[in-house]
């Protein structure tokens, strides 16, 4: 999954009619704890808005991320060696920021875990007659626990009109900035970005003779791939 897929979740709700405007602003929505830089981070959450706002916050373990057998598994607090996030729940004044801190427990794990946490805002119930429509966004943010050292490689095979790259690593690829160029056609084709998880396999149509390139990310490190 690319960092487009970890934007944002559009929530609506109906509420009192007001000019104001509630808008919750993150400073990330990727959390790639690195195995050489501490397995925590914070991330800052501002009111945009010029109304109270009210935040929750749900963390979330997703198993077999990007497949057909992707399982999303609410952390609750007695969640033990899994994620700690504090808090779970906050008030934001107009202009005002606050920090949610982000913390793996325990030992980190021989394959890359994969997190998501749900920071939105919430509203109580509606009271009046006339009721407005009034767009609450959340964000669905991406965290990343990396193992303490990268194993395996990524094994590519072509054959006829394809590229498969396999992940045979135990950290997940960020995968951008991707063309296909012939010496056929006078422009080379964009290629989607994509990040690749443990033991995920990526198909990539491609004429035969078409050079692939990427740039790719593990872990910060970044090196031009091809194909």
């Amino acid at each position: 999954m690319s960092v487009l897929k970890a934007i944002f979740l559009a929530f609506l709700v109906v509420a009192l009619p007001s000019a104001a405007h509630a808008s919750l602003a993150l400073d990330r929505v990727i959390v790639d704890m690195a195995s050489d830089q501490p397995a925590r981070a914070d991330i800052e959450l501002t009111n945009e808005g010029e109304e109270r706002m009210y935040v929750a916050v749900e963390p979330f373990e997703i198993l077999h991320p990007d497949t057909e057998e992707q399982q999303r598994i609410e952390l609750d607090l007695g969640s033990e060696n899994t994620l700690f996030v504090s808090p779970r729940r906050l008030v934001l004044e107009p202009g005002e920021k606050r920090l949610v801190r982000i913390a793996a427990i325990g030992a980190r794990p021989a394959i890359e875990r994969t997190f998501r946490v749900r920071i939105r805002p919430v509203v109580g119930e509606v009271v009046g007659e006339d009721d407005g429509l009034k767009l609450l966004v959340g964000y669905d943010t991406l965290v990343l626990l990396r193992p303490d050292s990268l194993t395996g490689q990524l094994d590519v095979q072509r054959k006829g009109d394809a590229v498969w790259i396999r992940n045979n690593t135990n950290s997940s690829y960020e995968f951008f900035d991707g063309k296909a160029c012939s010496e056929r056609l006078p422009t080379c084709r964009e290629l989607r970005p994509n990040r690749l998880y443990p033991g995920e396999v990526w198909e990539i149509a491609a004429l035969p003779d078409e050079k692939i390139q990427f740039t790719r990310i593990v872990e910060g490190t970044a090196q031009r791939f091809e194909i």
